[in-house]
């Protein structure tokens, strides 16, 4: 049972790495700008606006309308053609074609067919803003499965070296140098590090769980990303320039202050459209109609005959209507001005939503960039750190092996050097993690 672990560990190893398909940060980028459906949910906003466009656009048009219909009257009825109340049963129909044209309504459809077009361009900046959203959750999902990997490495190469501590101790206990209780310690330490790599092998798979999730993949569980890229650029150029700097260039990609911007100029628009329903409204209008009976004709002397074929009738029946019609507001309860006056609130409320908008990315800009210095440092700290633990144990190591020191001190340098393995670790990802969430922000 005791050498057990070291195949299973070498198993899950093998398991982790036999993936078909090895996931890099572009590849994980691209596909959830595809198959996200929180974006895709988005982006029909963008096709919304785009049918409203169209339907802006015909506006400008007149509408035309077709209408018919056919009758059946029984007992005492009019006859369609010669007005005359009859007790029998009749037959009949009439058709029309109407068509109405806005001549002027307070340049509303002009109004309309802008505002459309700043809605499509709000909802692009709103897409593109959730892709940016999505890009550093994944960013931050693909950068805890890079920690989690290099901890359970180290994990694995703790516990192989408490594999060879553990034999190093029974050859100076076989010498006499050390007493058999050291391998009572060494034992459990080796437990104790099997632990850690179980641990580790667990916070693994959880943070490959996250990233698949996030992607949306069908199987989650058969998921790898590519570990040659463990070691990712990072702009160093970052950390030089200024705060100020950085908020400039972020101002110019930022699609919640644009997305902000737009509504300022959506609710300007809308403004212009409240005014514009307390000028008059002018309209063309024309109408075509003509009917059809099937009862007979009274003629001169009272002679009936019998009713006309149907074309003809339509032909000398018909009728025309045109003409121009004004309307001109003059009391509507005070609605429209009141209208006029929300208008404007909403239009100051937007003019107030893109200086806090501003100013929210301002105190971002400037958060990151002092978390990232931060990170910086502390990198740099954890990296000294590591290498002052580690040739402390290698001191300690060769006091162990001349018996100065025992198992218990030497445990506990090598507690000290392997925490200062994960601090390192973990600074390491926190500071490229920084890195690309700035980056994303000011690009």
């Amino acid at each position: 049972m005791k050498n057990i672990f070291p195949f299973f560990i070498l198993f899950m190893t093998f398991s982790l790495q036999a993936q078909q398909k090895q996931w890099n940060l572009q590849e994980c980028l691209s596909y959830a700008e595809k198959n996200n459906i929180s974006l895709k949910q988005t982006h029909l906003q963008i096709d919304q606006a785009k049918v409203n466009i169209q339907g802006s656009k015909m506006a400008y048009l007149p509408n035309i309308n077709a209408n018919s219909s056919i009758s059946w009257n029984s007992g005492l009825t009019q006859n369609f053609t010669t007005g005359i109340l009859e007790n029998q049963t009749t037959f009949g129909g009439s058709g029309s074609l109407s068509s109405n044209l806005n001549l002027f309504r307070g340049f509303q459809n002009h109004y309309n067919y802008k505002k459309s077009l700043l809605e499509e361009l709000s909802a692009q900046y709103q897409y593109k803003d959730a892709v940016k959203n999505i890009q550093t959750q994944i960013a931050s999902a693909y950068v805890q499965i890079l920690l989690a990997k290099e901890n359970l490495e180290n994990s694995k190469q703790q516990y192989e070296n408490s594999l060879q501590q553990k034999e190093k101790i029974k050859e100076l206990i076989k010498a006499g140098v050390s007493p058999k209780g050291d391998l009572i310690d060494a034992e459990a330490q080796v437990k104790n590090d099997q632990l850690k790599v179980i641990q580790a092998l667990n916070s693994y798979q959880l943070a490959k769980l996250n990233l698949a999730q996030i992607l949306e993949l069908p199987d989650p569980e058969n998921f790898e990303i590519d570990e040659t890229e463990k070691e990712l650029a990072i702009d160093e150029s970052l950390l030089i320039l200024p705060s100020s700097e950085l908020f400039s260039m972020a101002k110019q990609h930022n699609y919640k202050i644009k997305t902000a911007e737009t509504s300022e100029k959506i609710a300007q628009f809308q403004t212009k459209l409240a005014k514009s329903r307390l000028y008059p409204s002018l309209s063309g209008f024309f109408n075509y109609n003509t009917r059809y009976s099937d009862r007979e004709n009274i003629g001169f002397g009272g002679v009936i005959t019998p009713a006309d074929p149907l074309w003809t009738q339509l032909k000398n029946n018909k009728g025309k209507t045109y003409g121009i019609s004004l309307n001109i507001p003059v009391f509507n309860g005070l609605s429209a001005r009141n209208q006029v006056k929300l208008s404007k609130i909403n239009e100051t409320r937007s003019e107030y939503q893109v200086i806090n908008s501003h100013k929210q990315l301002q105190n971002d800009i400037y958060k990151m960039h002092m978390d990232l210095k931060a990170a910086y440092q502390s990198l740099k700290a954890a990296e000294a750190s590591v290498k002052a633990q580690q040739k402390a144990y290698e001191y300690a190591m060769e006091k162990f092996k001349v018996g100065v020191i025992n198992i218990f001190d030497l445990n506990n340098v090598k507690l000290k050097y392997e925490n200062a393995q994960y601090q390192y670790i973990n600074a390491k990802y926190q500071y490229f993690l920084k890195s690309k969430v700035l980056e994303y922000n000011i690009k």
